[in-house]
């Protein structure tokens, strides 16, 4: 069955939001060219993710770039999440994966954090710290920019909260 449902903003083109059945709260974006989708909506926030969690470890500053440049669903203006963003996606009483039950999203790395532009606690070096979000072990934590590389996770819509950082 395919229902109508659209996010904030609306992807137009040659394709369709496909309710995802395992778990109704998200839907997939189908075209007749990529059938599997590579955006989901999550209809609880209205925010569109990338289907597929990236799976490779860089730097905050190539991780900017990565979103900058994106083209997702045959969409740019993708972005890095807020970390309540990325914790929105979060079951709590799920563990390793801590994603929803059922939940379409692919390549997931369950072995460190994603990148968030949510400015970390304070300490007393001053480093330059974001937050970030390991999807395996349920951890959140403050990032040291300088030295860190972790995942990065690209969405789109809502308005987050990215400070503008020293990168």
């Amino acid at each position: 069955m395919h229902a109508t449902i659209k996010p904030i903003w609306d992807i137009t083109g040659n394709g369709s939001w496909i309710d995802h059945g395992p778990n109704h709260r998200f839907a997939i974006w189908h075209t007749p060219t990529s059938p599997a989708g590579d955006a989901v909506l999550d209809k609880e926030t209205g925010l569109v993710w990338q289907r597929a969690a990236g799976s490779a470890k860089t730097s905050l500053q190539a991780a900017v770039v990565a979103s900058t440049t994106a083209v997702v669903a045959g969409r740019k203006g993708w972005r890095l999440p807020a970390i309540e963003e990325l914790l929105s996606l979060v079951d709590p009483t799920a563990t390793n994966p801590t994603l929803p039950a059922g939940s379409p999203f692919v390549d997931v790395q369950l072995d460190y954090f994603y990148w968030s532009l949510t400015r970390g606690l304070p300490m007393p070096t001053e480093q330059n710290l974001v937050w970030g979000y390991d999807f395996g072990s349920g951890n959140t934590s403050s990032i040291v920019v300088a030295i860190a590389q972790c995942y990065v996770w690209l969405v789109r819509g809502g308005y987050g909260h990215n400070y503008v950082l020293t990168i």
